[in-house]
């Protein structure tokens, strides 16, 4: 690299680039960037003239950068040099593939905020320009676009869902292993409405099972969390906690910062379900310093708001999850989207400003087009929704939502959403029955509710279950009627015993805000 040979500088930069290629192979990626570097220099020593070369140089760093730690610089600065080389030589292919790489990085260092901001916005339209019909750029491009659009105030999630519907039939009919996942990994993450989810479970169960070898570490590590929450979602725990550990083993063997921070958020989601409130909190803490330290500082923010939201509210630290959002998104530039609108709602309808949290209510959902379109919105969102709408008591809201989720009452609610707790659907659909005088049914549902909690151990949300279907017994057992007795006095005892259990519970997993309530029913708080 020093000589003044041209025929020296050829071979050092033909051997800085078989060394970065080995050092990437076995995960050394800092290596690979100081290698590559020292290629980049030499090659504008040797011919600064030769843009293809200079452009692959800037491509490979790239690549070399996102996993190392540098994720926002791929996207301010070397992919901008690589586009522009590409440009110059006409060569669509480099270009997509410099649009590809700033994206990625600016969702490993910002997640969802990022999608809501001028420099995602700007490398979206080149993305978009140059990749052509029929490859794998167009399949990487559409997914980026749908990233784009359920970032934006106003989400018609049936055009995601038809957007992302045809990336993953291109990515099929190319047999290109990453397009794949990639796509199969949106579908899961966007694509999740009620009457989408058991075309969603089917098709996790394929791409999971498929050769990994041509796939990329980050994309891997993506499908394997999302799918992992789905499969929490349909209440196959050891098949959620089998692809855990493969997240886990790939964090480990390959050091990407990605997934790192995704086997993280499958430890905290397990300290959730069991009941190891505290536990979670630490590791959203834990995430938050590992993002710092790995260069992606706001996606661990972000996923650590999602990890601990049901661990804040239930500890009594609701407001800290909408505080924390709000400051990834600022901190990122963007603009926030209906998610952290609903959340807002959510903290309002749980503080008890309930006039405040049905305005929010109101606004958010033809936001989604909730009406028009609601078997297609997300169902984590429509369960967060429905839990506003009961707390306002908005039976006009209670009845669309809970009939729109009524198709999917056995589910547990993980995954995709922007802090809202891990939860049952068939909880809100047993509070959204009893708020419309449905007692029956709310009791099936909220049995439904312990059912799906029992298959998956999910210990604090099976106490608030209780704890529901306690005060509907309560109010049951508290109408008027002497020829009523006996029938009262089963009832009231039943929920003593639910009260007692989900008391106990509470005590346990420190869930200050759901003790207190449970307390009061037994008269040992004052209302």
């Amino acid at each position: 690299a020093q000589s003044t040979d041209p025929a020296d500088l050829q071979k050092a930069i033909h051997y800085s680039e078989l060394a970065a290629g080995r050092a990437s192979a076995v995960y050394a990626y800092s290596e690979a960037v100081r290698l590559l570097d020292q290629a980049i220099e030499v090659q504008e020593v040797l011919d600064p003239d030769d843009k293809t070369k200079r452009c692959d140089l800037l491509l490979d760093l790239s690549e070399a950068l996102l996993p190392a730690g540098e994720p926002l610089k791929v996207a301010e600065e070397v992919a901008e040099k690589a586009l522009v080389l590409a440009e110059a030589i006409g060569d669509h292919e480099r270009t997509s593939r410099a649009c590809r790489l700033a994206l990625q990085g600016a969702a490993r260092y910002g997640a969802g905020p990022m999608a809501t901001t001028p420099l995602y916005r700007q490398w979206l339209e080149r993305a978009e320009r140059y990749a052509a019909p029929g490859t794998s750029d167009r399949v990487y491009a559409d997914f980026v676009l749908a990233q784009f659009m359920v970032g934006q105030p106003d989400v018609h999630y049936s055009e995601v869902a038809t957007l992302l519907r045809g990336a993953l039939e291109l990515a099929q009919k190319l047999d290109e292993p990453d397009a794949l996942f990639v796509a199969a990994g949106r579908l899961i993450n966007f694509a999740s409405g009620p009457l989408n989810m058991g075309e969603i479970l089917r098709l996790a169960d394929d791409v999971t099972r498929r050769p990994r070898e041509r796939v990329s570490v980050r994309e891997l590590g993506n499908f394997l969390q999302r799918s992992a929450h789905l499969y929490l979602n349909w209440g196959e725990r050891a098949r959620a906690e089998e692809l855990s550990r493969q997240v886990e083993e790939l964090a480990a063997r390959t050091r990407d910062a990605d997934a790192i921070l995704r086997s993280l958020i499958m430890e905290g989601t397990f300290a959730t379900v069991d009941g190891r409130l505290e536990e979670a909190m630490t590791v959203g803490e834990r995430m938050v310093t590992r993002g710092e330290e790995l260069g992606n500082p706001l996606f661990g923010m972000v996923q650590a708001n999602i990890v601990t939201s049901a661990a804040r509210l239930h500890l009594g630290h609701g407001d800290e999850a909408l505080n924390n959002l709000r400051e990834a998104v600022q901190r990122a530039g963007g603009e926030p989207g209906v998610g952290a609108a609903i959340l807002a709602a959510l903290k309002l309808a749980h503080a008890g400003r309930l006039d405040e949290a049905n305005v929010a209510l109101s606004q958010a959902m033809p936001r989604l087009h909730v009406t028009e379109e609601a078997e297609h919105v997300p169902f984590r969102y429509l369960t967060a929704l429905l839990e506003i709408a009961v707390l306002v008591k908005n039976r006009e809201a209670v009845d669309l939502l809970a009939r729109t989720l009524a198709v999917i009452p056995s589910l547990l609610s993980f995954g995709h959403g922007t802090g809202f707790p891990n939860t049952s659907v068939a909880r809100h659909l047993g509070a959204a029955a009893a708020l419309l005088g449905e007692r029956e049914k709310a009791k099936a549902y909220y049995q439904q509710a312990l059912e799906a909690c029992a298959k998956i151990r999910f210990r604090p949300e099976a106490a608030l279950t209780h704890l529901q279907l306690a005060e509907l017994l309560l109010q049951e057992a508290s109408e008027p009627g002497a020829s009523r007795k006996e029938e009262a006095d089963t009832l009231h005892k039943e929920a003593i015993e639910h009260l007692d259990f989900a008391i106990a519970e509470f005590q346990a997993m420190k869930m200050q805000p759901s003790l207190e309530r449970a307390l009061r029913h037994k008269g040992l708080l004052k209302a």
